[in-house]
């Protein structure tokens, strides 16, 4: 608690220093329980996916066009435990109620209250699906509705005009060739089409249905030196895992007045890690971290939670998700089929295509090779940038788990290119502008960021990231973190590293974070000095860096720490370094 209460204390002297204020600079960024080692192994997982109808319940995402896979019968849902049913805000003390009248279906299970506010008596609740008579709108966004005569009210967030289950699917097999776009042009710079001589693939415009063009109008907050931390689902597994909304709510944001004070501006919080939700979603699962179980979520949102206390300290919030890694056999068996991942687990037709098993590292993956695969990436997407005021969108290096052809053995065949590795880019690329364009279609001022890992060639060969192709062209990120997670000695020393991605980085558009091993502290002599993390802060502020990303939470901040004393002068230093920026 001293230490705390030492970092509360800096926090006010840098007050000054920080400023509160967003910058025009695009900047955001994710990374996953990024590798303990220099050149990145994976551990992940892979799994299998259909193809269509996203969320069963609500009508504002993707639809992807039809295929001829038999999408599994929803089976008949049980009535959910108190635990499951959404919760909603308080609502104002005082609220103005407009008339209105129409037909709404639950799009969740959620409870009714005798007032527009979470803390009032709750009557009884609707079911998934249900339908009710809604009479009335209240200013804070929940709904009147009546039943038996008698009004109530439920939170709107958790109502739709149409309920999707109820709609018949029917699938048709999308072309393999995709049409072609005009490629995107800014006073900049140009990106290019992306083409083959045995195929033209060109990056895929997103255009969002009707249904989702309410695009949030909130302005992100974001800055133009970005100073960062990575909070892994490591990290917020520990706070979340059986809290109550209290014990949650003091929890990160004990954690966030801790960023701050050592200087940060902007945190980088996974919210789908493994095909879950650390929010409400209608795309996927309510991660286990809470319950145990996948799909059990609390009565709070942890999400709104989270974005809430990052604002109230001036904290830049990017939503960190690992787009194609799923779950392992054992969530996918717990999961229900509400969800479009878990048809597709379960479809001898799609396991193996859309989602795809890593045997080396027991995990499910999506295939971003299909059209429908990557519009349920962007869906959820979607979903965040729609539902909640986050300031950018932020994924990591998980792509390709492997270099095995049998990965996407059937896509490649039918693509018809002959360079399985140039196939593999194309695709990347495509699913990276293709996240690009969805986050800008709901929220021009949310950034989109990549944390690639720090060598370079292994993103070409190995994840098939051709990260020199989005740093030069507009259209694919606004910001990028590589993982420079290397010290001064070995095969790829950090100062030759930073400066490779210094020289990579051409379009002025991008901004250039410099993502830094805190996690590294005490493993070798040379993480032994107490002054690694601020070194290499400083290095990289000379070389014209726009910023600094520490991986991660824990690393900095656990109590008992082996190595506590060496954490202590690095954060002194972290400190000081923060300043330069």
């Amino acid at each position: 608690m001293n230490r705390l209460i030492t970092l509360a204390l800096a926090f006010f002297v840098l007050a000054a220093v920080l400023g509160m204020t967003a910058c025009g600079k695009n900047s955001a960024e994710d990374n996953d329980d990024h590798a303990s080692v220099e050149i990145q192994t994976y551990a992940p997982d892979v799994t299998a996916v259909p193809e269509n109808d996203y969320s069963q319940s609500e009508s504002i995402y993707y639809q992807t066009p039809a295929t001829e896979l038999t999408e599994p019968p929803l089976e008949t849902q049980t009535t959910p435990t108190q635990s499951t049913y959404r919760e909603d805000e308080p609502a104002e003390t005082e609220y103005n109620i407009t008339d209105y009248e129409a037909v709404m279906y639950a799009n969740a299970a959620v409870n009714i209250r005798e007032e527009p506010d979470a803390d009032s008596e709750r009557i009884s609740h609707l079911d998934e699906g249900e339908e009710v008579l809604v009479t009335g709108i209240v200013s804070n966004g929940w709904y009147r509705i009546r039943i038996e005569g008698e009004e109530y009210y439920v939170n709107g967030r958790y109502l739709s005009d149409y309920y999707e289950a109820d709609a018949e699917q029917e699938y048709t097999e999308p072309a393999e060739t995709e049409p072609a776009v005009t490629t995107q042009t800014t006073a900049e710079t140009t990106r290019p089409a992306t083409t083959t001589t045995e195929e033209e693939i060109v990056i895929d415009e997103i255009e969002l249905p009707e249904d989702m063009t309410s695009v949030n109008k909130y302005t992100a907050l974001n800055y133009e030196n970005q100073k960062a931390v990575w909070f892994a689902y490591l990290d917020i597994d520990t706070m979340l895992s059986g809290a109550t909304e209290e014990e949650f709510t003091r929890e990160i944001s004990e954690a966030f007045l801790n960023v701050r004070a050592i200087g940060c501006n902007t945190v980088y919080v996974h919210v789908r890690a493994f095909g879950d939700a650390y929010y409400f979603s209608n795309i996927y699962p309510f991660a286990a971290a809470y319950s145990g179980t996948i799909g059990v979520a609390p009565d709070f949102d942890p999400l709104e939670i989270m974005i809430d206390e990052a604002h109230k300290l001036g904290l830049s919030f990017h939503a960190w998700i690992n787009p194609m890694r799923t779950a392992n056999e054992k969530r996918f068996e717990e999961m229900s089929d509400n969800y479009m991942i878990k048809r597709w687990y379960d479809s001898d037709e799609t396991n193996g295509t859309y989602l795809v098993y890593d045997d080396e590292g027991g995990y499910y993956w999506l295939s971003p090779a299909y059209t429908a695969v990557r519009e349920l990436i962007c869906s959820g997407i979607a979903e965040i940038v729609t539902r909640y005021d986050v300031d950018a969108i932020h994924i990591d290096d998980y792509f390709y788990p492997t270099t095995d052809a049998s990965f996407d053995e059937a896509a490649f065949e039918a693509s018809g290119y002959s360079d399985l590795a140039s196939w593999r880019r194309e695709i990347v690329s495509r699913l990276v502008a293709d996240i690009y364009s969805t986050v800008k279609s709901c929220n021009s001022t949310v950034l989109f960021g990549v944390s690639p890992q720090g060598n370079v060639s292994n993103n070409l060969n190995k994840l098939y990231a051709d990260v020199e192709r989005w740093c030069a062209y507009d259209g694919y990120l606004d910001y990028v973190v590589p993982q420079i997670y290397y010290g001064y000695s070995g095969s790829l020393p950090f100062d030759e590293a930073a400066q490779q991605w210094r020289n990579l980085v051409t379009n002025p558009n991008v901004t250039l974070v410099c993502g830094i091993a805190a996690y590294k502290v005490g493993t070798t002599t040379e993480w032994s000095s107490g002054r690694m993390l601020s070194e290499q802060t400083e290095f990289a502020k000379a070389l014209g860096y726009d910023g600094c990303a520490y991986y991660r939470y824990s690393s900095l901040f656990s109590t008992g720490s082996d190595v506590s004393n060496l954490i202590t002068n690095e954060i002194s230093g972290i400190i000081n370094a923060m300043a330069l920026f």
